[in-house]
C-alpha cells in the first residue's frame, strides 16, 4: 500500500470566520487556545509573534494584536470539505483532526504516478482555500510523520527507505502519534535518546515495563511491522458548504472565485455517494445595512444529471453575471437539493449519441441560466393524434410530465419540421385536385386520423404529402367524407 498525507499547519487560523483574517491579511492576528497561541498571521509574526507563546506575553509585545479563541467545528468543517475534494483521486481516505491521510495504490497509474497524484493533491488544496505540506510512505502514520516534520525529504515509496528516514526523524516527533502521557518524547530524551533509530534499538521488553506498550506498537505501525487499520471516511448524508468572503462582493468575479473553491469538494460527495446534480442551490448572506437584508437563494436547475464541475462553474458565472445584487455579500453557501444515483459513463473511443445528448443538455442548461428558465421552452408531446394537439411548449424549469403508457404503434408515414398555426384552405381544380401555387402532385398514400371524440373536438382527416411547382413537400389533408367541411384541402404544415 502507499499512503499520501496531507497536514494543515495552519488550520486554527485558516478556518477563522470573518473578512479581516487568514495568513495575507494585513491585521496582525492570532489563534488561541487555553491562554497559549496556536499560530499567528504573516502580519503578526513579523512582529514578534510566535506560536507557543502566552497571550500575555504576545499582547505586551503587540498591544494592537487581534486574539481568536480556537474554533474547532470550523476546522473540523474546513477538513472535511478538504476531504471532499480529495475524493477525486481515490475514495480511500481518512480523516485525521489537522489533516487527510489518502490510499493511493489503487489510484497511481491512472493519475500517472505518485508526483502526478501529489501534483494534483496540492493543486486541489489551494483551490479549496488551505496550505497544507505533504507526505508519502508505505504506512499511513510514516506518511504523516513525513508530511509533519521538517525533513527535506518526506517522500518514500519504499518499505526500506521509510524505515531510514524513520530512522532519523527526532523522538519529539511521537506527539504526532501519541497523547502526550503515552509518548514521553521529554523523558526519552532525558534518558539521551533522540531519533527513533535509537528508540527501536532499545530491547523492546525493557522498554514495554518503563513506557508502556501502547508506545512499541505505535512504532511497529509506523514501520510496518504491525497493521495500522484507519477508518475510512463517509461523506455527509447532504452536501451543504460554506465560504466566507475574504472582503465584502458586490461583484459577480468576486463570488465566482469562491463558488469554484467549493465546486472540487461537490464533485468529491457526488463520486463517493455515485450521484449526479439536478438541482443545486447558491445562497449569499447580504451585508445589512439600515435595514436588514434577506438572503439571496439561486437554483440552478439542470436539463440532466451532471458531475461535470467545469459545466457546473460555467452555468454558476452566467447566472451570477446577470443577478443583481440587492447588497454586498459577506458570506455564501452552496447546497445540493436534488440529485440522483449515477454510476458513471462509460468511455467512448468515437463520438456516438451519448455524446450528443450531452452537448444538447448542456447548450440548454447555458442559455437557461443567461437568459432565465421562463425565457427558454421546449417541446413536450402529448397523448393525442391530432397533430395541432399532440405536443405543446413547456419552459425548461417546469417539471417533465409523467410518461404516458400507450400500446398504439408510432405513426411511420413522415412528418413535417413546421406547422401552420391554422390549417391554410387549398383551392382545387376541376377535379377537385389541390393547388397552392400551381397544381399539386401527391407523392404519398394517404394517412387517416381520427381523433378528439373525448374531448369534443373531433377530426377526421386523410394527410399527404404533395409536391408544388417550386418543388418543396408540403402536408395536405383533406377532410373525411361525410364531413361538414369534406372535400376541401388544407396546408396543414411545411417539410425542410
Amino acid at each position: 500500500m502507499l499512503w499520501i498525507a496531507l497536514y494543515l499547519p495552519q488550520l486554527p487560523l485558516q478556518a477563522l470566520p470573518g473578512s479581516h483574517t487568514g495568513l495575507e491579511a494585513a491585521l496582525p492576528v492570532a489563534v488561541t487556545e487555553q491562554h497559549m497561541l496556536l499560530g499567528a498571521n504573516r502580519a503578526a509574526h513579523a512582529l514578534g509573534v510566535r506560536a507557543g507563546q502566552s497571550v500575555a506575553t504576545a499582547l505586551s509585545l503587540l498591544p494592537q494584536l487581534v486574539v481568536f479563541p480556537r474554533d474547532r467545528p470550523r476546522e473540523a468543517a474546513l477538513v472535511e470539505r478538504l476531504a471532499l475534494a480529495l475524493a477525486a483521486l481515490t475514495p480511500h481516505l481518512s480523516l485525521i483532526p489537522d489533516g487527510v491521510l489518502l490510499e493511493v495504490q489503487s489510484t497511481l497509474r491512472l493519475f500517472g504516478g505518485i508526483h502526478a497524484l501529489l501534483h494534483r493533491a496540492q493543486a486541489l488544496a489551494r483551490t479549496s482555500g488551505v496550505q497544507v505540506r505533504t507526505g508519502c510512505a508505505p504506512t499511513p502514520g510514516a506518511a504523516w510523520l513525513f508530511a509533519t516534520s521538517g525533513l527535506a525529504r518526506r517522500h518514500a515509496l519504499q518499505a526500506r527507505s521509510s524505515a531510514q528516514q524513520l530512522d532519523r526523524l527526532p523522538v519529539a516527533s511521537l506527539a504526532r502519534l501519541l497523547p502526550p502521557s503515552l509518548h514521553q518524547s521529554e523523558l526519552l530524551q532525558a534518558l539521551g535518546i533522540r531519533t527513533f533509530g535509537a528508540l527501536r534499538a532499545l530491547p523492546r521488553a525493557g522498554l514495554q515495563r518503563r513506557l508502556g506498550v501502547d508506545l512499541g506498537r505505535a512504532l511497529d505501525r509506523c514501520y510496518g511491522d504491525a497493521p495500522d487499520p484507519r477508518p475510512w471516511f463517509v461523506p455527509p448524508e447532504h452536501f451543504l458548504a460554506r465560504r466566507e468572503l475574504l472582503q465584502r462582493a458586490d461583484e459577480a468575479a468576486v463570488l465566482m472565485a469562491a463558488v469554484e473553491a467549493l465546486l472540487p469538494a461537490l464533485r468529491g460527495w457526488l463520486q463517493l455517494r455515485w450521484q449526479a446534480v439536478t438541482v443545486l442551490a447558491l445562497r449569499l448572506r447580504h451585508e445589512h445595512g439600515r435595514e436588514p437584508c434577506p438572503d439571496t437563494r439561486l437554483r440552478l436547475q439542470l436539463s440532466a444529471p451532471s458531475r461535470d464541475i467545469a459545466q457546473l462553474a460555467l452555468l454558476w458565472r452566467e447566472r451570477l453575471q446577470r443577478h443583481v445584487l440587492a447588497a454586498p455579500v459577506y458570506e455564501l453557501a452552496l447546497e445540493l437539493e436534488a440529485a440522483v444515483p449515477h454510476g458513471g459513463t462509460p468511455g467512448e473511443l468515437l463520438p456516438g449519441p451519448g455524446r450528443q445528448d450531452g452537448e444538447h443538455a448542456a447548450l440548454l442548461d447555458r442559455l437557461t441560466a443567461r437568459l432565465g428558465s421562463d425565457h427558454v421552452r421546449r417541446w413536450v408531446p402529448r397523448a393525442d393524434h391530432r397533430p395541432e394537439h399532440a405536443q405543446r411548449v413547456r419552459s425548461v424549469g417546469e417539471p417533465p410530465p409523467a410518461p404516458f403508457a400507450t400500446t398504439a404503434p408510432a405513426p411511420t408515414a413522415p412528418r413535417p419540421l413546421w406547422l401552420l398555426p391554422l390549417p391554410l384552405p387549398l383551392a382545387s381544380d376541376a377535379l377537385g385536385r389541390p393547388r397552392h401555387g400551381g397544381p399539386l402532385r401527391v407523392c404519398s398514400r394517404a394517412e387517416r386520423i381520427e381523433a378528439g371524440w373525448f374531448d369534443g373536438a373531433l377530426v377526421r382527416r386523410d394527410y399527404h404529402v404533395a409536391e408544388g411547382p417550386d418543388h418543396r413537400l408540403r402536408w395536405i389533408y383533406r377532410e373525411h367524407p361525410g364531413d361538414a367541411s369534406s372535400g376541401g384541402w388544407f396546408l396543414h404544415g411545411w417539410f425542410g
